[in-house]
This record gives C-alpha cells, structure tokens and sequence, in this order.
C-alpha cells in the first residue's frame, strides 16, 4: 500500500515550538534506570528553522537533576493508525547517550507496557555510534525478556549529517528504510493473530527524545556532552 496524502507536516520553522503539535514532558523518574530529568526549557530545546534537543550536565549545587534532556510527543494532537512516516535527523553521538525517534499507542495508561506495543524507528547508543536499530515490543516480543522484534546496522558516519529515518506502517507489516534504503520488515503473522503478538492495529503517536545512560544507555563520559540531535523536518502520509 502507498501512502501519498501528506496528513501532517512538521518543519519547526521560526523560533518557538507549535504547542498545538506537540507535549513536552517534564519530570525525575524514568524507565530503564535513565539518569536524565526531562525539562522543558530553552537551554535544551531549540526552535530556529529546525529543533534542536541537547542533553546537558550540570553542576551538582545547580539542581538536583546533574543531567537534564528533552521528551516531546505528539500524544493527544496528533496520532496515527497506519500510514508513512520520514523524520529527517542528524543524531549526534557521545558515551552514555541515548537518542530515539518512537512510537507509543494511544491506550498506554489503560493498558500496561509491553502488552500495549511500542515502535521504534530509530534507536542509538553513544558506545556504538554508527550503528542504527530498528524494533517493535509486544507481550511476547520484548527486550525484558530477549525476544525483542530487532534489527541493527552499522552504517558508517551516520552522525555526520542529516538522515530520512522513514517507517511505512500498513496493517500487513511495519517497515524500516533510511534515505529510501529499505533495512528491515516486520510482517504480521497470518491468520488470527492475538494482541500478545501484534498490537498495531491501533492509533500510535510520535516521541522524540534523548536519554542518558541507563540499562541500555551505559557509561555517561561527561566529557562528551552535551549530547545533541537535530532535526528537520517530520512528515506523515497516509
């Protein structure tokens, strides 16, 4: 199925964020031992002709947070079920640096993570800097217990400069490209399928975020932050 109706467009143009679009999540307690706070501030987010998010250290007598990052989201203003989906990003690199473009469903909350599904477009990790995962997460398929729908690949100078991380999502498979180089598809088993398995059949919305250290994170070497991603442009069609 092709999708060639644009139903959303984000080019973060001028100086502010477009709140109609997006959440910024603010908060100390987070998922897989990250050592980050999310804030929501000017320091670590920046609107001009392009986002910028940055991960930053602090002096210990500043906050209670040494190290503060960014989480934004689309939940509540613009969510999907099926379509194409191309964020162009530079993803910076650094120890303990944790950047990720992905996806939650809109009943996360009601229902518990995993059973609930979670997409992922594109995950790094600073300790492996030119390498690129693509993975899905459901009940039966997670990384909690090692069965996490994955692929990775090192693709040489992939922080250098900007990149088309794009995810074609139709009710048969969900697919994984980078500048139109097609590099993994997760096909939906035939016939009856249970939730467990697959739960994408289901309105999912858009975070961008970058996370330090952590479980999968790793070392944090201050010495390499702030850590930084960019990004130009977000489009979906359907």
């Amino acid at each position: 199925m092709k999708h060639t109706h644009l139903v959303f467009e984000e080019l973060f143009a001028g100086t502010e964020l477009n709140r109609s679009h997006w959440n910024v999540e603010v908060g100390d307690k987070w998922h897989n031992a990250e050592a980050q706070c999310y804030v929501d501030d000017s320091d670590h987010l920046i609107v001009k002709d392009g986002l910028t998010l940055l991960a930053k250290v602090h002096p210990k007598h500043e906050t209670k947070c040494r190290y503060q990052s960014v989480r934004m989201n689309t939940r509540g203003k613009q969510e999907w079920q099926y379509g194409t989906f191309i964020v162009r990003a530079k993803v910076g690199y650094g120890m303990g640096s944790w950047p990720a473009i992905w996806f939650l469903p809109t009943d996360i909350g009601k229902v518990k993570w995993p059973r609930c599904g979670e997409i992922d477009l594109m995950e790094n990790v600073g300790r492996d800097p030119e390498v690129i995962h693509f993975s899905l997460h459901t009940e039966w398929f997670n990384h909690m217990i090692k069965t996490q729908r994955t692929a990775f690949f090192k693709i040489p100078h992939i922080h250098e400069d900007f990149h088309d991380y794009k995810m074609v999502w139709t009710k048969e498979a969900i697919s994984f490209y980078i500048d139109e180089h097609h590099y993994a598809t997760f096909e939906k088993p035939a016939g009856e399928v249970p939730v467990e398995s697959w739960p994408f059949d289901k309105p999912y919305y858009l975070i961008l975020n970058i996370a330090v250290g952590g479980t999968w994170g790793g070392k944090i070497e201050e010495k390499d932050m702030p850590y930084q991603m960019d990004i130009a442009s977000v489009r979906v069609y359907q």
